[in-house]
């Protein structure tokens, strides 16, 4: 059977999606500026149209809503307060709420999303709802704070985007910042996984596919990071007062990207191609009526 438009549409913003990347990682200067630009945007569409792919529009908005309203509310609130990440400062361009960029609350928008169907595809569903329930929100949050772990001393001491008040570790990311992580994942996929359900479509012959476009952008973010190692050269940073090589900075997130990333994609490709059809409820699920 013919895959349906949004499916195909998802799989034309991937392949556009990785290029940039791709281009993003191996460029400089202008070329790569507009490479992220386009990343970003049909990072974007695509949380958009797959949204509308595996949910019907009341669920894609009340995704919408959640993560913007936690995202933001847990930033605003460190910024404030430091609780839960620990005191830190965006540099980010562009306009701004309550001292948190909208770019980075569009960032937990796509990146929350990318981990909650990782998570839904790797859990699959159990007899009982609420096991699933519980167990997809912890999942996708370890998903997306393995993407943190990752990504922060990059965003922090290469692209220096953010500040930490009180630096600390090897690579000068404070513990605090990765407990936010996991309070802000948690309660954002959690707050979801409780009224979700009720929106779902039922599964097609193109759910499958449509579950697959995750873990390829997951594999692509993970790249993109390793790719960086190679324009890395001699520069170098400071971390806590001492210089830091960057290429050091990028070879420990590289490594990392292996066993984080690396390892979330292969779990979640093995559970959707896996041969026991029965044993992949997040395809074929008999429970994602309307309730």
């Amino acid at each position: 059977m013919p895959k349906s438009p949004l499916v195909l549409a998802g799989w034309c913003v991937v392949a556009i999606c990785l290029a940039a990347t791709v281009t993003t990682a191996l460029s400089a200067g202008s070329i790569s500026a507009v490479a992220e630009a386009i990343s970003g945007a049909t990072l974007a569409t695509f949380v958009l149209l797959h949204a509308l792919t595996l949910y019907r529009p009341a669920g894609a908005i009340a995704y919408f809503a959640v993560a913007v309203t936690v995202g933001l509310g847990f930033e605003a609130c460190s910024i404030a307060t430091g609780f839960p990440f620990g005191y830190f400062v965006h540099y980010a361009d562009g306009p701004r709420a309550f001292g948190v960029p909208f770019v980075v609350v569009a960032a937990w928008v796509i990146l929350a999303w990318l981990a909650w169907i990782l998570a839904r595809v790797i859990v699959g569903e159990f007899q009982s709802r609420w096991l699933s329930v519980v167990l997809t929100p912890v999942v996708a949050t370890l998903v997306v704070g393995g993407y943190d772990l990752v990504i922060d001393p990059i965003g922090a001491y290469v692209r220096h985007m953010f500040a930490y008040r009180e630096p600390s570790g090897v690579l000068g990311v404070p513990l605090s910042n990765y407990a936010g992580w996991l309070i802000t994942g948690w309660v954002l996929f959690q707050t979801f996984a409780l009224i979700e359900r009720r929106w779902r479509r039922e599964p097609t012959s193109s759910t499958r596919s449509a579950l697959l476009m995750p873990a390829v952008i997951w594999f692509g973010m993970g790249l993109q990071v390793n790719l960086g190692l190679l324009r890395a050269g001699d520069a170098t940073t400071t971390i806590q007062g001492a210089p830091v090589a960057l290429s050091d900075i990028y070879e420990t997130c590289s490594e990392m990207t292996w066993f984080m990333m690396g390892l979330v994609v292969v779990v979640s490709v093995i559970r959707l191609y896996q041969d026991t059809p029965a044993a992949s409820p997040a395809i074929d699920d008999s429970s994602t009526h309307a309730g």
